[in-house]
């Protein structure tokens, strides 16, 4: 088998059968489908070959990928969202990449949202920086063509080959099984979020290079499977300071971390302030 294909389905199972169509209408063969249940309501029939597991509750998503790992048998496993669609040329172009790239351990596509615009998905590593300046926050869509825009978002550059980077977005994120089998699997401390990054930075640690291919494109329906906004919100700043502890220095007395939690807190109640009034309207 060359490629399996995971999917972590939360009630969202209108994007997960399409995504799941996308996949086959490719015409490639060589792949199989593994969709994870994380949610307790009844699935619906799946008009296509695939394997389904069902928890009984929502595990996160860090440790439903890795049921999907273990119940798949692919050289190439495919993280995907359930809200993404792939064109015809994707596992053809994989292939070909990783191929001719033996020390690729992991790879990212170019995602490109509904509306049209691109998804900054590839990235620097974590920094304080970044971490306030975000992918999404008001500085960053002002400002897209910046040079620090530019500099902490690689996908934001006219990538005319596949360029190596830090951290591409689990959104849609391919995996050498063999990489895998080295570092371990995804680290399910993290419930949801960031989870990505700390896959991405033990691939470099160990010398697998992690790569963005700006010729292979999907399309991301962004935060259609993400469901509760306020829950979302939460475990997205809870592990990006997961992430912190992990790999940056506390500081003395533990105030670098502190100062991090406390601005991470901050950052988190503005947004689930603005979520909540939009919702509000």
């Amino acid at each position: 088998m060359k490629f399996s294909v995971v999917i972590v389905d939360y009630r969202s199972w209108p994007y997960t059968l399409r995504c799941i169509d996308s996949l086959y209408r490719t015409g490639y063969q060589d792949l199989e489908v593994v969709v994870v249940n994380n949610d307790q309501s009844e699935s619906p029939e799946i008009p296509h070959p695939a394997r389904l597991i069902r928890n009984p509750e929502n595990l996160g998503f860090a440790r439903a990928c890795n049921q999907g790992v273990s119940a798949s048998s692919g050289e190439y496993v495919v993280f995907i969202n359930p809200d993404t669609l792939v064109g015809g040329a994707f596992f053809e172009s994989l292939g070909e990449f990783f191929d001719e790239n033996p020390k690729a351990g992991v790879a990212g596509p170019k995602i490109m949202e509904a509306d049209g615009n691109l998804q900054l998905s590839a990235r620097k590593d974590l920094s304080f920086v970044s971490g306030l300046l975000g992918r999404t926050s008001l500085l960053t869509r002002l400002f897209p063509n910046s040079s620090l825009v530019r500099q902490l978002f690689p996908a934001a550059e006219k990538l005319a080959s596949p360029t190596t980077v830090d951290w591409v977005s689990g959104a849609c994120m391919m995996v050498r099984r063999r990489t895998l089998e080295e570092i371990g699997p995804m680290d399910e401390r993290f419930f949801m979020y960031f989870e990505d990054a700390d896959l991405c930075r033990r691939a470099r640690e160990a010398g697998w290079l992690v790569y963005y291919l700006s010729h292979v494109g999907i399309l991301h329906h962004s935060g259609a499977s993400s469901g509760n906004r306020p829950r979302a919100i939460w475990d997205l700043h809870k592990s990006a300071f997961l992430y912190h502890r992990k790999y940056r220095p506390h500081g003395p007395l533990g105030l670098y971390s502190l100062l991090t939690l406390v601005g991470l807190s901050s950052r988190a109640l503005i947004k689930l302030a603005t979520s909540l009034a939009k919702s509000g309207k």
